[in-house]
This record gives structure tokens, sequence and C-alpha cells, in this order.
């Protein structure tokens, strides 16, 4: 199934379900495509919810650099 631009622009209501439909009829290329479109269209509702995940980071540059000095003494 190809893939068709027009230049006009429609407002029309649908439901999910209805939506749904139409994209699984997409081809697979389509698919992708539309995957991508989603993606860049949801990178920064991703993004904080991933920060939201990610747990604080208490250690300061001076506990990084002592616990480095520790790991290098004890490899020598």
């Amino acid at each position: 199934m190809g893939t068709t631009s027009y230049k006009r622009t429609y407002s029309l209501s649908f439901s999910f379900d209805e939506i749904l439909k139409l994209i699984k009829s997409f081809s697979i290329e389509d698919k992708v495509r539309l995957e991508k479109e989603l993606e860049k269209e949801t990178l920064v509702y991703r993004a904080l919810k991933l920060s939201e995940k990610v747990k604080k980071n208490d250690l300061s540059m001076e506990d990084i650099v002592a616990e480095v000095s520790v790991y290098r003494s004890e490899q020598k």
C-alpha cells in the first residue's frame, strides 16, 4: 500500500479503536514511518518518565575521586 501526500488538511473525529484499525491496515513500511513520527512526538514525555526512574546521585566529586583512588591503589 503506497503512501500519498495531499496538500489539503481536514479535521475529522475518530475513536482510538478506529485509528488502531486503520493503522493495522498499513504496510509495514508505513507502520515503521509512523513509529518514527510517534517517537519524535513523545521524546520529551519519555525522557521525563525515564528521569523519574533514575536514582539521584548523592556523590560529590570528592567522593568519586576518593573511590577511584582507592580502586587504583588496590589494582597495583
